[in-house]
């Protein structure tokens, strides 16, 4: 199940309270996974290319081992998730994909709030550094924009608030893999 939106959206506290408690189920955090790089502290983007092999191949594990994985990330267009979906499927489980709404402007503050409180080599930092760099709620609005075209797909994402329950997005799930 990925779980796209905008950073801030809260994607990946919904992911961690999603797995709670649900035997079987991995929270496919790449962020985290992308801190523990130490490339992430000098070329945060560059850490990204480079924990991409690494999330592909844990993914394509806990689905070929009959697991289930929630995916909270950013992918600005379709064709970035591709490569991912096509693992799912290999490993013979499905694609639900979903995408968390929040308000742009709840979104900055946020990220903002976020990173207020940790290391300035920390994620959280780095993301807003980027946002900032490249025009801060501007961008995010721009990014919003840019989802837009994950409507126009045959099999367009299922829209989430904070207000979805985990149980109506298991129950999701459960329905997309028939």
């Amino acid at each position: 199940m990925f779980v796209n939106g905008l950073p801030g959206s809260g994607k990946s506290t919904y992911a961690r309270s999603f797995v709670k408690g649900r035997r079987g189920w991995l929270n496919l955090d790449v962020d985290i996974l992308r801190g523990l790089l130490g490339t992430a502290s000098v070329d945060f983007v560059r850490a990204g290319a480079e924990v991409q092999p690494l999330a592909l191949a844990v993914l394509r594990a806990h689905i070929a081992s009959g697991g289930n994985v929630i995916f909270p990330q950013l992918f600005y267009a379709p064709e970035e998730a591709s490569e991912f979906e096509a693992v799912v499927v290999d490993a013979g489980g499905t694609v639900l994909r979903t995408v968390l709404r929040e308000e742009v402007g709840e979104c900055w503050r946020r990220v903002e709030k976020r990173a207020q409180h940790v290391p300035t080599e920390s994620v959280e930092s780095r993301i807003l550094q980027l946002l900032i760099e490249a025009g801060g709620a501007t961008e995010l609005e721009r990014i919003e924009e840019q989802l837009s075209a994950w409507s126009d797909l045959a099999d367009p994402p299922v829209a989430l608030t904070s207000a979805t329950t985990h149980e109506e997005l298991a129950a999701l799930a459960r329905a997309k893999r028939g």
